[in-house]
């Protein structure tokens, strides 16, 4: 179970990066960066490697991060923070790991979380691009169908 989260981290990461990378050929020359209240694009920049690969970086340095602090909190087991302070300055050492295993693996599926919050807001724009080719050709044939025209 403990390799479990870092493989589907790294399998995560992995996507992230390489789809990122793999659309990156069919973008148009200008895209979005930022979007108003209403929702619609009000800036844009040019589709350039940098601009696009922006958002992979932050989730590769945010992934980075989080797995620094849980490293971190591991190595002396007095460095963590919890409720109850005194209660937790009493255990044994090796109660400490144990308390402390529980809060890294809060940790690192808290990077799962996050990679897959990276991964959909990334590849939400592709999404709804499929959705909107698929009904340009669903919707007509559709509306022919229940009008009677074949």
């Amino acid at each position: 179970m403990d390799r479990l989260v870092h493989v589907v981290n790294a399998g995560l990461l992995a996507l992230l990066i390489g789809g990122s990378l793999w659309l990156f050929p069919d973008l148009p020359d200008q895209v979005p960066r930022h979007f108003g209240i209403g929702g619609t694009a009000d800036a844009y920049w040019e589709a350039t490697l940098l601009h696009w690969m922006g958002l992979p970086c932050i989730a590769v340095a945010v992934a980075g991060l989080v797995y620094g602090a849980a490293w971190w909190i591991g190595t002396p087991p007095y460095s963590i923070s919890v409720p109850n302070q005194q209660q937790y300055d009493v255990l044994d050492p090796s109660d400490k790991r144990v308390v402390i295993g529980h809060v890294q693996a809060f940790l690192h599926w808290t990077v799962t979380a996050m990679l897959a919050l990276f991964s959909v807001s990334l590849g939400m724009p592709a999404v709804l691009v499929i959705a909107a080719l698929g009904m340009a050709w669903w919707l007509p044939r559709r509306v022919r169908k229940l009008s009677g025209e074949s």
